[in-house]
């Protein structure tokens, strides 16, 4: 159970930093100096670090993640930043999978139950996460998690070596494999050569 979650005094900062982030290069470290090279100097704008971490965008030393890669893509940046918002607040979506949804009373009421925070606190939770859902896209949110897990499965999984094998056939409940040998003949006029070769594979392949 959260203790607590991440939050911004100035939210509004939030939207224009992801898209100074599209068209910066990636940098070894998110820090502060980042942030006021892409024209973002308050200390309020800041929060935006540890908020970052906290959404996976972000390791814990500054990091770029894979995620923060997505975040850099116009395409897929809203979806990505659903994902990442239902994984932070997993314990909300426990109570409600459409917590993005639910009314300010309902969510505050959630955060306050899952948190064990007074109102202040909670009124700060529900202000970003307000902020953070309404840039969001939920519909593809599942859709951009399932495909960074299939990713990581595809590398775990043994890829054939040779592009050309045929998928396993199965006869009779049995797995069998099935192979085309390509056979490169020497140019010649002697037949007794070819006949030599295809009699070395009647005897040694059964065939």
């Amino acid at each position: 159970m959260a203790d607590d979650y991440p939050y911004m005094v100035s939210n509004n900062k939030i939207k224009p930093i992801i898209e100074a982030i599209h068209n910066a290069a990636k940098p070894p470290k998110f820090s502060h100096e980042f942030l006021k090279q892409i024209g973002f100097s308050s200390s309020n704008d800041r929060a935006v670090i540890p908020l970052f971490k906290r959404l996976g965008f972000l390791t814990d030393s500054g990091t770029p993640t894979t995620y923060y890669d997505d975040l850099k893509d116009t395409t897929k940046r809203w979806s990505a930043l659903g994902a990442r918002i239902k994984d932070l607040y997993s314990d909300l979506y426990a109570i409600n999978t459409k917590i993005h949804g639910a009314t300010e009373d309902e969510v505050k009421g959630a955060m306050s139950r899952v948190t064990g925070k007074d109102a202040k606190a909670v009124g700060r939770y529900y202000a970003t996460f307000k902020t953070l859902c309404d840039m969001a896209k939920f519909d593809s949110a599942a859709k951009a998690a399932t495909v960074h897990n299939q990713e990581d499965d595809l590398d775990k999984e043994d890829k054939p070596k040779n592009g050309n094998m045929d998928k396993p056939v199965i006869a009779g409940g049995q797995p069998g494999f099935h192979y085309n040998i390509q056979i490169h003949l020497p140019a010649t006029t002697d037949i007794s050569v070819y006949n030599a070769i295809f009699k070395s594979l009647k005897e040694n392949l059964n065939i």
